[in-house]
């Protein structure tokens, strides 16, 4: 099949699979608006690969996984008759994870249905793209029998209001505790107060892109980006409003608003991942060489761009992907938790440069990493929610 993709037109992809459109345009290879051009008609799917500099091999996988993730919703909406009421569950995830992962979710609730009759009410949303914000439609849950009976999320500042009403109450809590990956043994991720159930973590790597370093030292800790050589050389992910949770709150707890400052200064501007890399395979001199991004997106990184993926010794920012499951839903919902806790989630995860949290998976992590979380303290031990947006306020 990536054979016949990558020899197709991008037109004869698009007409032939509709949904693969997301992923066109979720790399900003075109807007949907620009979809209809006659160049679409013309340019093969490699050929445009190659002139944008994406790793043919990933995105060709995010096509195949978009076609039989649509297939399958197909199958499943014909076999599946929702309930009425509420949400059984709601998952909010990551781009690079929300192709493979819903597909293997579709797949186990159609076998849940067919076998044993059991049938769920959800709905996945993506981190970057839905109508509905994942964190607009917690906000207005005020009754626990309203709320989702499991919420899957990459989102650990649920909304204040979520938090105070059913978090803190205990409605939500953790089935068993689970042994954790050696490889991230370290990094105190589990939530010792039993809420949160963490399977997976994002890392958040540093990517030097080499022809455009100069005589610029490698940065090697994020001290190192908060000095005054690197000013104005830095491309963090998001955008002015939105900047990367996880880089704000880690600088800001180390070094306060001192740092903040400083990574301001460091910082020229904001952009998602997939831009990043297309700039970075552009001819214009004038660009920031180091680029703040997820480590799937160093991941769709392809020659002629020389890229150097830093893992910084004073540790790679994480965020957790965890879930939350009331604690009177356990039983019922007991496949489905073993589903998420189990090992071919996590592989599916790890495949996506997501590490797993799961044992018997192997992660793609180098053997040196060290790997940097805030704490679950720290965000329970403040309002982040009004951290984050006084940050991004002073921040650009």
């Amino acid at each position: 099949m990536i054979e016949n993709l990558l020899e197709s037109t991008v037109r004869e992809i698009i007409d032939r699979h509709p949904e693969t459109l997301a992923v066109f345009t979720g790399f900003n290879i075109f807007s949907p608006a620009d979809a209809a051009q006659d160049l679409w008609s013309i340019l093969k799917l490699k050929e445009l690969l190659r002139v944008k500099k994406i790793n043919a091999a990933v995105f060709t996988a995010l096509l195949i996984d978009q076609i039989k993730d649509a297939q399958q919703y197909r199958q499943l909406s014909a076999a599946v008759v929702n309930k009425p009421g509420g949400f059984n569950f709601i998952a909010q995830l990551p781009c690079a994870l929300k192709l493979p992962l819903h597909s293997a979710l579709q797949t186990f609730l159609e076998k849940l249905q067919q076998e044993k009759n059991i049938r769920l009410n959800y709905y996945v949303w993506s981190c970057s793209t839905d109508i509905l914000a994942f964190a607009d439609y917690i906000g207005q849950v005020d009754n626990i029998d309203d709320a989702p009976d499991l919420l899957f999320t990459t989102d650990y500042l649920i909304n204040k209001n979520f938090t105070e009403r059913f978090i803190k109450k205990g409605f939500y809590r953790a089935p068993t505790e689970r042994p954790v990956n050696s490889s991230l043994s370290g990094i105190d991720i589990v939530d010792t107060d039993g809420c949160y159930n963490v399977v997976a973590i994002n890392p958040v790597v540093v990517v030097i892109d080499c022809k455009r370093l100069g005589s610029l030292p490698l940065p090697k800790t994020w001290d190192d980006l908060l000095k005054p050589e690197f000013e104005q050389m830095v491309v963090l992910n998001g955008c002015p409003g939105d900047f990367d949770d996880m880089v704000l709150l880690n600088i800001y707890k180390q070094y306060g608003d001192d740092g903040i400052a400083a990574l301001k200064r460091s910082v020229r501007y904001g952009m998602h991942p997939s831009e990043m890399i297309r700039s970075m395979a552009g001819n214009k001199a004038d660009l920031p060489p180091i680029h703040v991004m997820p480590h799937f997106f160093a991941n769709t990184i392809a020659p002629p761009i020389e890229a150097k993926v830093i893992w910084m010794e004073d540790g790679t920012l994480i965020t957790p992907l965890s879930f939350l499951v009331k604690s009177t839903k356990t039983e019922e919902l007991a496949e489905l938790i073993a589903f998420l806790t189990g090992p071919e989630f996590g592989r599916i995860c790890a495949g996506a440069y997501f590490p797993s949290l799961h044992p018997n998976v192997k992660n793609r992590l180098p053997a040196n990493a060290v790997l940097k979380w805030l704490g679950w303290d720290y965000i329970r031990g403040q309002d982040t929610a009004d951290l984050l947006a006084r940050l991004n306020r002073n921040f650009i």
